[in-house]
């Protein structure tokens, strides 16, 4: 249940503004279907301000999501993390049953011939146990009957045996062997692993930090980069000032290795080019790191800005098609909500490969989509149909030839 709990945090985020959207659709769409639409415009109400209260809930919704994306999200993803590994090292719970031989714990096999479960002890009856938890020995141990508990706490497993004995033999030392009869024994089996243990540090990934921590982050990337530049250009200058004069373009990597295998350069020389070659290699990864981060960073305000977008698209939209209905609107919602995380994801990729900057690839579906509400708002004002409904349905008749219903 937490599992699923902490998982609803990233499906919120993302499902909100495709709600929006939605929500905005069928609104408007009922309205005008309705008439409302012409009553209000009819009364001196222009469409922008029937659609301005709708735009600034939606901001006010966006700045939520912002607070959201930044306080709440990323620690409910770090704990997912968490807690999905602690879910992984966790060992499958101990569960003997009536003669099945039980090899879930390391070393040991354990066969009970009958087993009454109680709250806190089950009561066992010929217990069979095969012990090789010490590398140069096995251990049998049988008894009539006995009981075992399980101390959460310590996670050892405690076996109280009656009336039994116990068979041991040196693999070694094969002669060597021991039986021993007891009345009365403990054995005690660690099962540590098989207890849910909880973590509560490690690692952040880029969704599990605030855009506050990667711009840190950022800052601290550039500061090495600086730092690597001034370094990788005090070695050239010292060694190969005539032939490699600047080293912010991508040629100077090539030509370091053109001249790394040119044998005249001795080896001080050789070594001072495969130090500036590991530079720039770190400053790439650094560039390309920040580049992933700042992706993250612009997200987190993207995809919110997409409720207000969302609101452009949706209430225009929904005035011009005059259609209610869920299917309509779903259907509409589900195209638009594609195409811009289609874009959001290529975006992202090409980000992460240097192609665009990320604040184009984050914000270019949302300036795309607002520039198309915006065509759309001015488009309802003058109240053109944008969707023609009646000859999509005549169209579908002729496909598949079926008459116009008679009035």
């Amino acid at each position: 249940l937490e599992f699923f709990l902490l998982n609803l945090a990233w499906i919120l985020a993302l499902s909100i503004p495709m709600a929006v959207l939605l929500s905005t659709l069928m609104a408007f769409g009922r309205l005008s279907d309705d008439g409302e639409i012409t009553a209000m415009k009819a009364g001196g109400i222009s469409i922008l301000k029937i659609i301005a209260p709708v735009a600034f809930l939606s901001i006010l919704l966006a700045f939520f999501l912002i607070w959201f994306n930044n306080q709440v999200l990323p620690d409910a993803n770090y704990r997912t993390k968490l807690l999905a590994s602690d879910i992984g090292r966790k060992r499958p719970t101990l569960s003997l049953e009536p003669g099945v031989i039980y090899r879930e714990i390391d070393d040991y096999s354990i066969l009970v011939e009958s087993i009454e479960e109680k709250p806190d002890t089950s009561y066992i009856q010929n217990v069979y146990i095969e012990d090789n938890s010490k590398p140069n020995s096995s251990t049998y141990i049988w008894a009539q009957n006995g009981k075992v508990f399980l101390n959460q706490t310590s996670g050892i497993l405690y076996f109280i045996l009656y009336n039994g004995e116990m068979h041991e033999l040196d693999l070694e030392q094969m002669e060597q062997y021991k039986r021993i009869q007891f009345p009365r024994q403990l054995l005690t089996i660690s099962v540590k692993d098989m207890f849910l243990t909880r973590s509560d540090q490690g690692y952040r990934g880029d969704r599990e930090k605030s855009a506050k921590m990667m711009q840190a982050e950022v800052t601290e990337n550039n500061k090495q980069i600086t730092s690597k530049k001034t370094r990788a250009a005090q070695n050239i200058d010292q060694y190969f000032s005539k032939y490699l004069p600047s080293i912010d373009t991508s040629k100077t990597l090539i030509k370091v290795r053109s001249l790394y295998k040119t044998k005249a350069l001795k080896s001080d020389r050789i070594r001072v080019i495969q130090q500036v070659q590991a530079e720039l290699t770190s400053i790439n990864n650094l560039s390309n790191e920040n580049s992933r981060l700042m992706v993250e960073v612009h997200k987190k305000y993207s995809i919110p800005a997409a409720c207000f977008v969302f609101v452009m698209i949706g209430a225009p939209l929904g005035i011009m098609s005059r259609k209610g209905s869920m299917a309509v609107a779903g259907g509409i919602a589900f195209v638009f909500f594609l195409i811009y995380w289609a874009s959001l994801i290529g975006g992202e990729e090409l980000a992460d490969n240097n192609f665009i900057t990320p604040f184009w690839a984050m914000w270019s579906a949302n300036i795309i989509c607002g520039l198309g509400g915006i065509y759309l708002i001015f488009h309802s004002i003058h109240e053109a149909t944008f969707i023609n409904w009646i000859a999509i349905s005549d169209g579908l008749r002729k496909i598949f030839k079926l008459k116009r219903p008679q009035s």
